[in-house]
């Protein structure tokens, strides 16, 4: 077990590290102590194993505040790698290979293989320099600049990157590319006191270029790097605020990855101040990222994370389920080196609980499970250790907790720095034991030594609180700072939507009084023109009713007489003297002549029925039924209210025409037995209804047919509606509604 996987479980298990090489320089321990590591961040295996040797001296509150987790998915990325050189030996010498090159590289690097991550690079940039392809070398010296930012061991080489990557991109020109340029070099020049001064100014250059040239991505990129050197020098106040822009930025750019850090950063910014709604808000958020973006490490360090703080809050039973929740993402995963960790602190919380006996089997799992992936010589979990000491004082086992105890405290004592916390707890199980078993001397010992241990643990513990309340304060004044800029823009933005609205509403009140005499002008003219076309429609109706007159006189008169003379000389011939099929021909001819002296008559007089002109609609229908029911073998039946007030004259007539050609479609091709013809009115419509118990109509002629297209037009003359319903079992019922003013 070694490199990263190493530092994954120091950092989780709360061991300390074994001591590495002297030979790395002071250099590289300024930037592990004074730059944050998050999420994305990826660093090489053996560089990482001693950036956390130096983390971990620096003593917990360092760890707690990093979002130090080299927990990207290995696997994933050599799967990626063996994929892209199956393309990569089928691709032809052109840009497209200098890309692929570029990603080989980019890939190997998030794997931990630094050494063939830089060779693919290198061979990249010879590939993009050969085929002048600029903005393919410059991304791959780019990413040279990332592996070399790790080691710190060949300056000279990343700067040379650095220059001939700002010369590209000013030759494109690139602004965005340049910002890239000042940043990478910003991130180099974090590592050196002699060049801190030199690091915000090449922050802010990169960001107002990636202002500039609306680089969202950037700029937030940016921010988040700037937050983090704010946290190293205990600004939490403004590097939440920066955060915030961050964050703000790759919400807009839906930049997931980058989220991914930035929020549970967020969240353990807030923790470290104690700010634990503000922290579990975040760690929300961040579990949304997790699942979208199906990372189940992410997942399991935000319910560890949120464990923690039910812990502090005293919410045993919460935080209980979330570290199971965190353990049950490890064991489907199989990541065994994170387990002893989850299992110590499910035991502790079912401690907590006082269900003793599920606190040691957690406990014997952790301790187990640690024992079967590290040499118990070279190192201890002090977390089981202090489970069992616990546990056992419970029991009153007390051999087995002066065994536990004493093994915890000479490992360490013999930590370096000394871990106070873990000396002050085990000095406190030995005082306890050796007091049970009457040994009051060993007793007396180990409790002057917890009580000087605790004094030294509560001094610290006093100045963190002191760094945190100060921290709190400067975090509230920055809010009500904020929260007071915020007022005043609103007040301004106030001031100038009211002078906006009064400027709006004068020239609304012109608008309106403009708008009021141009509407009382139309209304005016409307009036006028509805009272020309009322005067038009009245002498067009006139005009119709003259030439139905004319019409019915001429039929009545001439076409009558003329077909009725045809009949009486049909009539007089010698039938008899015919052979039987013209006999058959000349008694047809007769029924025809008198079918259509019939329809001709009756044509005549309905065309404008004087019962119409002088009673009404009512009484002209009534009229019409009596002379149907003489003439015809269908019995009609007519539904109406005699004392209805007569609607205007054309409605009148158009009514009727339109009954007369219902009733004339029901004669023609009902083969009805009965018809019903029903008016009905009320203040705002007329309703008419003709229904029979016929065969019903075919169901193309129910739209497409010419009578149906000929009563529609009749009714929208009368702006109405017509509904029709017609099947072979109930016959047919056509319904016209007419909106009226009585």
């Amino acid at each position: 077990m070694h490199g990263i996987d190493l530092l994954n479980f120091f950092f989780h298990s709360g061991i300390p590290p074994p001591q590495l090489s002297t030979k790395t320089s002071i250099i590289t321990y300024i930037l592990a102590i004074g730059k944050p590591i998050y999420l994305d961040y990826r660093l090489g295996n053996d560089y990482v194993l001693y950036l956390f040797s130096l983390f971990y001296n620096q003593g917990k509150s360092m760890k707690k505040c990093l979002f130090c987790f080299c927990c990207l998915c290995f696997s994933a990325h050599a799967q990626k790698t063996d994929s892209l050189l199956r393309v990569l030996a089928k691709t032809a010498v052109d840009t497209n290979k200098v890309n692929i090159l570029y990603d080989l590289g980019r890939a190997f690097w998030l794997q931990g293989n630094d050494s063939l991550g830089k060779v693919y690079c290198n061979q990249s940039v010879l590939l993009a320099q050969k085929l002048h392809h600029l903005r393919g070398e410059a991304k791959a010296r780019l990413q040279l600049v990332r592996i070399e930012n790790e080691y710190l061991t060949d300056l000279n080489t990343a700067y040379a990157h650095l220059d001939a990557t700002l010369k590209i991109a000013k030759s494109l020109p690139d602004k965005s590319l340049e910002g890239q340029v000042y940043f990478r070099r910003a991130q180099l020049y974090e590592s050196f006191f002699e060049k801190q001064s030199q690091v915000n100014q090449l922050l802010n250059k990169a960001l107002q270029l990636f202002i500039e040239n609306k680089d969202k991505v950037w700029q937030g990129t940016v921010y988040a790097e700037m937050a983090l050197l704010l946290i190293s020098d205990g600004k939490y106040a403004a590097a939440i605020d920066l955060m915030l822009k961050a964050r703000r930025l790759q919400e807009e750019t839906n930049d997931l990855m980058a989220l991914r850090s930035t929020i549970p950063n967020l969240g353990s910014f807030y923790r470290e101040m104690g700010r634990y709604e503000n922290a579990l808000a975040c760690f929300k958020e961040a579990e949304v990222i997790a699942q979208k973006l199906n990372d189940e490490r992410l997942r399991a360090y935000i319910f560890s994370q949120r464990a923690e703080i039910f812990e502090n809050q005293g919410k045993y039973k919460e935080a209980l389920d979330s570290y199971q929740r965190a353990a049950k993402i490890h064991e489907i995963s199989k990541a065994t080196q994170w387990l002893p960790r989850a299992y110590g602190r499910i035991g502790g919380a079912y401690f907590k609980l006082k269900e003793y006996g599920k606190a040691l089997q957690y406990t014997h799992a952790a301790d187990s499970l640690y024992k079967s992936q590290i040499d118990s010589n070279e190192s201890l979990d002090h977390l089981s250790q202090i489970n069992f000491g616990k546990i056992y004082l419970v029991f009153k086992q007390y051999k087995k907790v002066i065994s536990y105890a004493q093994t915890g405290l000479e490992w360490a004592a013999g930590s370096e720095p000394p871990l106070r916390k873990e000396m002050a707890e085990y000095h406190r199980q030995l005082a306890e034991a050796y007091e049970s078993l009457g040994q009051s001397q060993k007793a007396l010992f180990h409790l002057k030594n917890y009580k000087a241990e605790s004094d030294s643990i509560l001094n610290n513990e006093a100045l963190q609180k002191i760094t945190v309340s100060s921290m709190t304060y400067e975090f509230e004044k920055q809010q009500q700072a904020n929260k007071l800029r915020i007022q005043t823009l609103e007040n301004e933005q106030l001031t100038q939507t009211r002078n906006i609205l009064i400027g709006l509403s004068l020239l609304g009140i012109v608008g309106l009084v403009f708008v009021l005499w141009s509407n009382r002008r139309l209304k005016i003219k409307n009036k006028e023109l509805k009272t020309k076309n009322r005067e038009i429609e009245e002498a067009l109706f006139k005009g119709q009713k003259i030439e139905r007159k004319r019409v019915a006189s001429e039929l009545h008169d001439n076409l009558n007489t003329k077909l009725a003379a045809v009949r009486w000389h049909l009539e007089a011939m010698q039938a008899e003297d015919f052979n039987p099929f013209n006999q058959k021909i000349h008694s047809r001819l007769i029924d025809m002549a008198n079918d259509v002296y019939a329809d001709v008559r009756l044509i005549s007089h309905n065309m404008l029925p004087a019962e119409l002109e002088i009673h009404g609609l009512v009484s002209a229908l009534q009229k019409l039924v009596e002379k149907l029911n003489v003439n015809t073998k269908t019995e009609f039946h007519l539904v109406a209210d005699a004392d209805q007030t007569r609607p205007p004259s054309q409605v009148e007539h158009e009514l009727y025409n339109i009954a007369m050609e219902l009733v004339n479609n029901v004669l023609k091709h009902a083969q009805a037995t009965e018809v019903w013809i029903s008016l009905s009115q009320t203040e705002t419509q007329l309703s008419l209804t003709v229904s029979d118990n016929g065969v019903g109509m075919p169901t193309e002629s129910q739209t497409e047919g010419m009578g149906m297209q000929n009563l529609q037009n009749r009714v929208d003359v009368l702006s109405g509606k017509l509904t029709l319903g017609s099947s072979p079992e109930t016959g047919t019922k056509v319904s016209v509604e007419i909106p009226i003013r009585l």
